[in-house]
């Protein structure tokens, strides 16, 4: 008697799981594994797993919510009866993921050696960033000083137009100023 008890203890247990009620379903309205995945817009294989209750092999328990709601749906049956049992069989919990909103505690020693050192580095090039700018600025004081001193001591004569494309221009513009820097010398 107790062989006979527990086969049929497991045939209702079988019967109570979402995907054995919907195969129930589905034969009692004749319609094929086929059908029911071609109007599902799923594979055979899922429509498979999902009524033989072999829920291992298939995706995330969010996605097998989504197919159950669909089928029984297609079949006409209420979903949430569905969807109680298979939260109760086939509860989630060996998942201990961090949901994107818990603050991010557990950080190891190397990602703080390296914010650090990349801290340091950002400072080391602001800080000779603004070193440069400094001298930049005091040489740009200095240089107007220095032209006008040069600009006192020799009257600025204007220099002839010179046109690179004009060779014959530039030889004699050539030999002329050299000729004068020679007179030049010549007088000192």
């Amino acid at each position: 008697m107790s062989i006979t008890s527990t086969l049929n203890e497991e045939i209702l247990i079988v019967q109570e799981k979402p995907g054995a009620q919907l195969a129930a379903q589905r034969v009692l309205r004749d319609y094929s594994p086929e059908y029911v995945a071609g109007k599902l817009h799923l594979r055979v294989r899922i429509i498979e797993l999902l009524e033989a209750d072999d829920y291992e092999k298939m995706p995330e328990p969010v996605f097998i919510k989504g197919y159950l709601r669909a089928y029984a749906k297609l079949l006409g049956v209420p979903a949430d009866p569905l969807l109680n049992t298979f939260n109760s069989l086939y509860s989630d919990e060996s998942k201990s993921e961090r949901t994107l909103w818990q603050s991010r505690r557990q950080n190891n020693r190397a990602e703080y050696v390296i914010r650090w050192v990349t801290i340091l580095l950002s400072l080391g090039v602001l800080v000779a960033v603004g070193m440069w700018w400094e001298s930049s600025r005091e040489n740009e004081q200095i240089l107007p000083e220095k032209l006008e001193q040069q600009a006192l001591v020799q009257p600025a004569t204007p220099a002839p137009e010179v046109r690179l494309t004009d060779l014959s221009n530039m030889r004699s513009l050539l030999s002329s100023t050299g000729s004068q820097e020679l007179a030049a010398g010549d007088q000192q």
